[in-house]
């Protein structure tokens, strides 16, 4: 079942956008009064008929719509990107996949990158949702600096932040079932003691995700994975 991605529907946008019509009625080659499925990103997905077929603006009537099913539980992926940039694409498609609902990108004191293509990152977990057949898309945040991303967590959520030293305990050990978290993946240079020390006092619990020494991307997903089987 191919999905387009059409933001904008609940706002009375019934077109697809350039990249969609282009695939809707050039690639796979649809016609007017063919039936398409459609997702919003904001978690709604879509039947709807094609009124016009134009590769570059694609009209549609909704003839129905039916709400995904809404998680008891969010996970926010923090993370400082990776050097090479085809490791967070590649962790962007799986993690969108999971299901998580935000990734920010940190900026730390060994942080190997201080810039960000997100327009391209957004493109992969726009594929990726579509792959795995969801309607939500996860918020991507453009990179910030890590202590003023610790302002900005929610001091509700659990605060989790991967690492490996003598008092982290398990993640699953750690995390509640059915909540909100918030887990903080270091550089391939691991956080600073001054960064450490500081997420700790605002709320960050240590954790560690098994005995081996992880990569970045790896640690991140084995989070990830942790976290949504945790929550079944």
């Amino acid at each position: 079942m191919p999905l387009f991605y059409q933001p904008g529907v609940p706002e009375g946008i019934y077109h697809l956008d350039p990249e969609e019509s282009n695939h809707c009625i050039k690639v796979l080659r649809k016609r007017q009064h063919d039936s398409i499925d459609i997702v919003d990103g904001e978690g709604t997905f879509y039947k709807a008929l094609i009124t016009e077929t134009n590769p570059r603006k694609t009209l549609f009537n909704i003839v129905a719509q039916e709400k995904e099913a809404k998680k008891n539980y969010t996970i926010h992926l923090a993370l400082a990107p990776t050097k090479r940039l085809e490791r967070i694409e590649w962790l962007v498609e799986k993690t969108t996949e999971l299901g998580v609902d935000r990734i920010s990108f940190l900026q730390c004191h060994n942080s190997e990158r201080d810039r960000l293509r997100l327009e391209r990152l957004k493109r992969k977990a726009i594929s990726a949702m579509k792959q795995s057949i969801k309607a939500t898309l996860p918020r991507i945040d453009d990179l910030v600096a890590f202590g003023d991303f610790l302002s900005l967590v929610d001091p509700e959520v659990n605060k989790l932040l991967a690492h490996l030293n003598d008092s982290a305990k398990p993640l699953l050990k750690v995390a509640t079932p059915g909540a909100s978290y918030c887990v903080m993946i270091g550089p391939e240079g691991d956080f600073s003691k001054e960064e450490l020390a500081t997420a700790t006092d605002q709320g960050f619990q240590t954790v560690h995700l098994g005995d081996s020494r992880l990569r970045t991307e790896t640690a991140a997903l084995a989070a990830v994975v942790g976290l949504v089987m945790m929550n079944g």
